[in-house]
């Protein structure tokens, strides 16, 4: 979700992939309409206004549907929305919704999405991913606690016309929509249950199916909603997401059978599948990038030469094409590569060690008293490789470094509480250059993990925000993250390649730079 991301993190980004096998013969035939997907962890939570983690994203948009939404290739679509109108000046959005219930049969109003999107909004409701959508006239406000959700600049005009409202132009807004932080929750079913509203036997939602079960460390387990507007056209009766423990162990559950999709096999098959699986290995740029932050309250990551010894000791090139060895892009920008019109002013990726080495003798460290660094990664092989590599490139420049890794949400709970000196993060999904840049702003609260501060990459932020064109609103943009990236509060390393194998009993599966396979389109042979 980001990793992600949001954060959003690479280790979910490889959510959804498929093998094949001659499968089919043996499975039950009970689970021939069931489709079992490996899943890289358990959620923590699967309420749409609270969720943090990609893993938790997948499961979402099989339930949910938000105004907008993707197709089987990963274009945005119309959602809840079958159609909407914007304002010329760019601020007024007037959707309107299509005939949809809930998983109960309720209908889904426009007066649904207002207090959805006030809810998210709520400081109560503690919505981590809030700040997606700050763009609407108020929400920041209300979200710091300085005015009433019911300021927020969304309204119902009829049952079936929502009318947002923008503080400024966002033309990049349907894309923010079909995030779970646009999603419609049931006002009906919270206000009866409250926080237990998404447990199995209490839940509704308004998506292609609902959920029947959920077990940690088991299983959570969908049933198609014969209340969704296109159920007809659902195919699949039932999904089940089955957390694995590791990529070797979702990789050998796969070979035996027990999945039908597993995601982040093992690198180093790729060449053996190439010549065995060669019309089912899909590799894919994911729209991601993938980086480590500094702490920049915490000395002497405060000291900006410290931080840019540290980058200049980094081998982009080595660490993709030695290390991880499955077609990573190398990436100086804080923008993938992959998002289009975009020309970041930072793209060298070659190390300067003599230039590193002299910074940190500035800053006071020397042989004798070596610069002593913590670096923290989330718990997964590939993970490991790369963050062992980078601690092997900063030893030759005379740094010290302690690697510490925990559980993915362990490790997104210390980057969100400011836990950390320097550490793995990641983020992914949309197909425009705000979206990454903006996770360097003051006012995007803990997803600027490294709580860097800038006034003058926050004034062209701030231009570019209320920029209406967009050739111009892009050109600033480039210009606020080149201020960014030479304070170096974070080290761009990296954009993702996804590692998908698609096994034949599997229809309607399109490889796409957003990894999004919402199994509604999916069909089981």
């Amino acid at each position: 979700m980001i990793h992600s991301n949001r954060f959003q993190t690479i280790c979910q980004w490889f959510t959804a992939a498929l093998f094949s096998l001659p499968l089919v013969g043996g499975l039950a035939a009970e689970e021939k309409s069931s489709l079992r997907i490996g899943s890289p962890g358990d959620p923590q939570t699967l309420d749409p206004h609270r969720y943090t983690l990609n893993v938790e994203e997948h499961i979402l948009k099989d339930m949910f549907l938000g105004l907008t939404t993707m197709d089987a290739k990963g274009a945005i679509v119309p959602g809840s929305a079958e159609s909407w109108d914007v304002s010329s000046d760019g601020l007024v959005w007037t959707f309107l919704l299509r005939d949809n219930a809930w998983s109960d049969g309720t209908p889904v109003t426009a007066e649904d999405f207002v207090y959805s999107f006030r809810r998210l909004v709520d400081p109560e409701t503690a919505a981590p991913l809030a700040f997606f959508l700050y763009g609407i006239e108020n929400a920041r406000e209300i979200n710091g606690g300085e005015l009433e959700s019911s300021e927020l600049g969304v309204f119902a005009q009829d049952s079936k016309t929502l009318e947002i409202r923008l503080e400024r132009p966002f033309p990049y807004f349907t894309e923010r929509l079909f995030y779970p932080t646009g999603y419609p929750v049931p006002k009906h079913v919270i206000e009866k249950h409250g926080s237990d509203w998404i447990k199995p036997e209490n839940w509704v939602s308004n998506g292609p199916y609902s959920l029947t079960d959920w077990k940690p460390q088991q299983a959570v387990e969908l049933q198609r909603n014969p209340h969704f507007y296109e159920h007809g056209n659902v195919k699949i009766e039932s999904v089940k997401y089955v957390p694995v423990a590791d990529a070797l162990a979702g990789y050998h559950r796969y070979l035996a059978e027990e999945l039908d999709i597993v995601g982040d096999f093992p690198a180093g098959e790729i060449e053996s599948l190439r010549e065995s699986h060669p019309d089912q290995l899909q590799l894919s740029p994911l729209l991601s990038t993938m980086y480590l932050v500094f702490n920049v309250t915490r000395a002497p990551f405060d000291d900006v030469r410290v931080r840019r010894a540290l980058g200049l000791a980094i081998d982009r090139d080595k660490l993709t094409r030695k290390v991880l060895r499955s077609e990573e892009i190398a990436n100086a920008s804080m923008v993938p590569p992959m998002v289009p019109g975009y020309k970041p002013s930072i793209t060298t990726n070659s190390p300067d060690l003599a230039l590193a080495r002299s910074l940190l003798a500035q800053a006071g460290f020397t042989e004798e008293e070596p610069l002593k660094v913590t670096l923290r990664y989330f718990t997964g092989a590939e993970s490991k490789q790369v963050h062992v590599a980078i601690a092997a490139m900063w030893q030759e420049i005379g740094v010290q470094t302690s690697l510490h890794n925990t559980e993915l949400k362990v490790h997104f709970s210390d980057l969100h509480s400011g836990d950390f000196e320097v550490a793995q993060a990641g983020w992914f999904g949309e197909n425009n250059p705000e979206h990454y840049i903006e996770l360097l702003w003051s006012q995007i609260g803990s997803n600027n993990y490294g709580r860097y501060q800038s006034a003058e990459f926050d004034g062209l932020l701030e231009q570019a925000k209320n920029t209406v064109g967009q050739k111009e609103r892009e050109k600033l943009l480039q210009q606020a993250e080149s201020v960014a990236l030479n304070e170096f509060p974070v080290i761009p390393l990296y954009s993702v390649t996804v590692r998908n194998l698609v096994n034949p009993r599997v229809g309607g599966w399109y490889t796409n730079p957003r990894n999004s396979h919402g199994v509604r389109y999916m069909t089981l042979k």
